[in-house]
């Protein structure tokens, strides 16, 4: 009876600590989602080399990459009005590519850009670039990803991946093939942009 009695006394005592506690995480938990939001800029702000990608379209890309130098479009894209690759040769030679995709009205729809397996610009070592790596520098100016997820195979062969998303922009950093060994990739989609918009004849005034 005198151990029952010791042992209410010890719970009545400790349960309005326990209720102070959840109180506090539960108020941090609520400050921190009503910030976060706020915190964040729009993804419809994001730039790339620049260009406000929801502004851009086929003629302010190529001029504004002409304008930069350092980027050698490929041959077969020239002529092209739906897409546009690049090549870097002196500007982010961290990168394979950057290719632009348009719709029927010359809107940006989506950007991909390719990195090279090792880069000392992206990380200050020799080893392979790491998801994690381009992540840190992307979270800098997007805020923290909306989802993140384990791929690949379980143990060494996997890898996180990122996604960034509201109504107008989704970027997604991944890998080719989503596996282990694919090239790192950052793809803007402009959400808000139709792929099959078309000029209508009223448009062209």
């Amino acid at each position: 009876m005198q151990h029952f009695a010791q042992n209410f006394i010890f719970y009545r005592c400790l349960a309005p600590l326990l209720i102070f506690s959840l109180s506090i995480n539960t108020s941090y938990a609520e400050d921190a989602a009503s910030t976060k939001p706020e915190s964040q800029k729009p993804l419809k702000e994001v730039q790339f080399l620049g260009l406000k990608l929801v502004d851009a379209n086929l003629n302010t890309v190529r001029s504004h990459l002409w304008d930069i130098g350092g980027f050698l479009q490929a041959k077969t894209t020239v002529k092209q009005r739906n897409i546009d690759k690049f090549f870097p040769w002196s500007e982010m030679r961290d990168s394979y590519h950057v290719t632009f995709q348009y719709n029927h009205a010359g809107d940006v729809v989506s950007v991909k850009r390719v990195y090279r397996p090792y880069s000392i610009v992206n990380s200050n070592k020799r080893t392979p670039i790491e998801t994690k790596d381009v992540a840190r520098k992307l979270i800098g100016d997007l805020g923290q990803p909306t989802q993140s997820m384990r791929k690949g195979w379980g143990g060494t062969l996997s890898y996180q991946s990122y996604i960034w998303q509201d109504d107008d922009v989704k970027i997604i950093l991944d890998r080719e093939g989503s596996e282990r060994l694919g090239n790192i990739f950052v793809e803007y989609i402009i959400k808000s942009h139709d792929r099959y918009a078309v000029i209508k004849k009223d448009d062209k005034g």
